[in-house]
Order: C-alpha cells, then sequence, then structure tokens
C-alpha cells in the first residue's frame, strides 16, 4: 500500500512512564478501528466531529476497558490517542489497535506516510521527548495547525500589500519562541548550588516531588552532580544537585567542586542557597563573585532561622517544609524568561523555524516582498 491507503499508528511521545501517552493513528480504516474500540463515557456511541474532542474508554474485543483516553479527532481518518504514559496502559492501547488491523509503526514512518511540513514533523519528533502534559499540548496544538495558520497568516498580509500587519505578527510570534518554544526544544537546566549542608539535595527533592537525592545531615554528602528530569508549572526541566562549594582537601572532593562548577557555569539558571540559620559567610561571599545575572540567591531554612535575614536574598524558603517552594518555582520561570502558551496558540518549536521567521521579517522590511513569502512558504512546505 501507499501513502494514503495504509493505515497506521504511532506512540508519538517517549518510552517509559510518563503523565500522558500521545498515539496519532492515519488512514482510511482509522474510523472502522476506533469505532469498534471506543467507549465514550457521555453520548452514546460514536466518535467526536472533526477538531472536537471526547473523553471515554479504550476496550478490547469483549468490551472490557483497558484505559480511559482523551480521543481527539483531528481529520476524517486521523484520531490522536492520549492514554496513560505508563508502559502497560500504552501496550494495551497499542496491542488494541494492532488487532483492529491498524499497522503499528514508529513516528519516523509515520511522518512519511502521513507526508506533513517540517512544522508537523518538529512538532511530532518533540512530542516523542515531552515529559509533561503541557509540553504535550503545545505541541499538540502546532501538530494541529497553529503555527502553520499564524505562518498563513503572515504570508496573506504580504501578498495583500500590509507587511505592517505581517511584521507584528512576525514579532508576536518571535517572542513566544523566546518565552515558550525554545524551553521545549531544549529544557532548561537549573543548577541548584552553594555550601555543604545548605539542602541543595532536599531541595531538589522538594522540586522533583520524589525522594532522587540523597540526603543526610552530615556536610559534603553529595560528592558528584546528579540531575533529574522534572516539571516547573507543566514546563520539561532538568534540575542538577552539586556537591558543596567548599575547599576541599580530597582528591574526590576537589573533583566534586569542580564539576559543580562547571554545571553552574553551563546552566541556564542557578539557584544559590544560603543557609538562614548562619547568614552570608566568606565562602558564600567568595562563591558569589564568580557568578552572573543567571543566578537566583535564595535563603534555604528559613522555618529554622533565629535571625532576621539580610538582603542577600530575596526569597525564603524552607526545602524540608515546602514553604515558598512555589514562589521559588515562580520566580526562576520568570528569571528564565518562560510564558507558558495559551491554548490553540502559535509557538515556533525550533530555531531553525524561528530564523527563517527572522529572515522572513527582514526581507519584507527590505522590500524584498516575494522573496520573503517564498522564505516563510517552505515551513509549510511537504
Amino acid at each position: 500500500m501507499t501513502g494514503t491507503e495504509r493505515s497506521a499508528f504511532a506512540v508519538l511521545t517517549p518510552p517509559g512512564r510518563g503523565g500522558i501517552a500521545v498515539i496519532r493513528c492515519i488512514g482510511p480504516d482509522v474510523e472502522r478501528a476506533l469505532l469498534a474500540s471506543f467507549q465514550p463515557t457521555r453520548g452514546g456511541a460514536g466518535l467526536p466531529s472533526v477538531g472536537a474532542l471526547a473523553y471515554g474508554h479504550v476496550v478490547d474485543a469483549d468490551g472490557r476497558p483497558l484505559d480511559e483516553i482523551i480521543l481527539c479527532r483531528a481529520a476524517t481518518e486521523t484520531c490522536e490517542v492520549n492514554c496513560h504514559g505508563g508502559p502497560a496502559a500504552v501496550a494495551a492501547v497499542c496491542e488494541a489497535l494492532a488487532a483492529l488491523g491498524l499497522e503499528q509503526v514508529d513516528a519516523g514512518a509515520l511522518l512519511e506516510i502521513e507526508g506533513r511540513g517540517p512544522i508537523e514533523r518538529a512538532a511530532r519528533r518533540l512530542l516523542r521527548r515531552a515529559t509533561t502534559p503541557l509540553a504535550a499540548r503545545i505541541l499538540l496544538d502546532q501538530l494541529g495547525g497553529a503555527l502553520g495558520a499564524a505562518v498563513g497568516r503572515v504570508g496573506d498580509a504580504l501578498a495583500a500589500g500590509r507587511p505592517d500587519e505581517a511584521d507584528e505578527v512576525i514579532g508576536r510570534l518571535l517572542d513566544r519562541w523566546r518565552q515558550c518554544g525554545r524551553f521545549l526544544a531544549d529544557p532548561p537546566r537549573i543548577v541548584i548550588a552553594g555550601r555543604p549542608n545548605v539542602g541543595k539535595s532536599t531541595l531538589l527533592n522538594r522540586l522533583a516531588g520524589a525522594d532522587r537525592a540523597l540526603t543526610s545531615e552530615t556536610p559534603g554528602t553529595t560528592r558528584d552532580y546528579v540531575e533529574v528530569d522534572a516539571a516547573l508549572a507543566g514546563l520539561p526541566v532538568v534540575l542538577v544537585d552539586t556537591a558543596g562549594l567548599r575547599e576541599a582537601r580530597a582528591r574526590v572532593e576537589r573533583l566534586g567542586v569542580e564539576r559543580a562548577r562547571e554545571q553552574a557555569a553551563g546552566a541556564a539558571l542557578l539557584l544559590y542557597l544560603l543557609d538562614a540559620t548562619e547568614g552570608v559567610t566568606a565562602a558564600d561571599e567568595t562563591a558569589l563573585a564568580r557568578f552572573d545575572e543567571r543566578t537566583l540567591v535564595v535563603w534555604n531554612k528559613a522555618d529554622a532561622a533565629t535571625r532576621p535575614l539580610g538582603a542577600a536574598g530575596a526569597l525564603a524558603i524552607s526545602a524540608l517544609t515546602g514553604d515558598g517552594v512555589a514562589d521559588l518555582a515562580e520566580a526562576a520561570l520568570a528569571r528564565l524568561g518562560y510564558r507558558g502558551a495559551e491554548r490553540g496558540e502559535a509557538v515556533p518549536l525550533t530555531g531553525e523555524q524561528a530564523e527563517t521567521l527572522a529572515r522572513g521579517r527582514q526581507l519584507a522590511a527590505a522590500g524584498r516582498i516575494g522573496t520573503a513569502r517564498q522564505a516563510l512558504a517552505a515551513l509549510l512546505m511537504p
């Protein structure tokens, strides 16, 4: 079979445990297969109309529920199945679809079958690495045409002799790249640094929502950096716990401190913890002198402080109790320059897309309207 004659599905989100998995189904047999396997929670039988969502369950041949899902009807022969992200749930849904005659392929093969343009291909590639429901939702919006429609509006404005309107739309898109899209393409690394025993590992565990780093009252427990995937307000981030910054004598401790400084130098954001029970020490002042505007200074152990906190840190938290940590997460995202996307909002997803938009803007500003339209049209070609 060729192209549109094939009925196939692929898991777009990454393998392993996660909050959500997205399975895209395409082809002439998709409607038949989903009618047989989808049981809506409300409104009787049938599939949602094109562009609509429906909540229900995937059932086996005997009508037994396998997993609860949200079904999105993207087109007559295209549906997105959003199920639980655990391996067992994904496997059960895939087995049900395969048993009904749909061919399981990898995401790359599905791209070839659909013959979509660069925006859709980029969205699907990133969906395979999406680790939060928010990231998956933003990517699905672009897969559903939000960014393509915005680029089309730019082309229409240029063709109609409205360059100012086109420039305004491109400006908004480039802002969304800087504030949102670039973080989906490359989740920011947030490094937690400070002296030994200031609570760095406790804060990482608190932000990650799980005990991922070993904590102890003994200073210097962390000898090497530990990194975990996490989410702040739904934004995927990489949290990095580092060895305490100090003048180390033992070789293994020196290596740990050196790696901590290397991680800090490459961070998108550095959280430097001060101990609220001890105040700012000479070691803190030395460490802070090495860092730049990417550093957010934070008082930890504020719940145990017995002295007024100075002006060195604007935020006071307790990683142990969780007090102030939500405010810290909000401040961290603000320092990164992140702003989430509204539902259905157009967001460029790759540096190449942002560069193409910027080039189209420059060409239009130079009066080369035809060349600008041609450059932007490349984003929409299959």
